[in-house]
């Protein structure tokens, strides 16, 4: 399989400061997602791979209250997704707790 520079990508976290590098495969299309030292991020950008930085959402870092979610909670939203009246019933909870 071959590459150029342009069909290779870097990502880094900012906020765990770890990396990988991506590419789509020329064989079967998927997207190849593979770990990254500091060396081969370096290497990588360069020979002029793109590098992309991100962070972790902040809303991880909220802290969680009240009750976990269960199974039966998850069959409820379901079955209320598909009955078509989850805007009502959103609306209704926002309104009444």
């Amino acid at each position: 399989m071959e590459l150029t520079i342009e069909d290779v990508q870097v990502q880094f976290c900012v906020t765990t400061a770890q990396s990988t590098y991506s590419f789509v495969c020329p064989g079967c299309s998927l997207i190849v997602n593979k770990d990254a030292n500091d060396a081969v991020v370096q290497s990588l950008t360069s020979a002029g791979a793109r590098l992309v930085q991100w962070t972790m959402p902040a809303e991880l870092d909220e802290p969680k209250t009240g009750p976990r979610i269960s199974h039966d909670d998850l069959l409820e939203f379901h079955l209320l997704l598909e009955s078509g009246e989850w805007e009502r019933e959103l609306a209704y909870r926002a309104a009444n707790g």
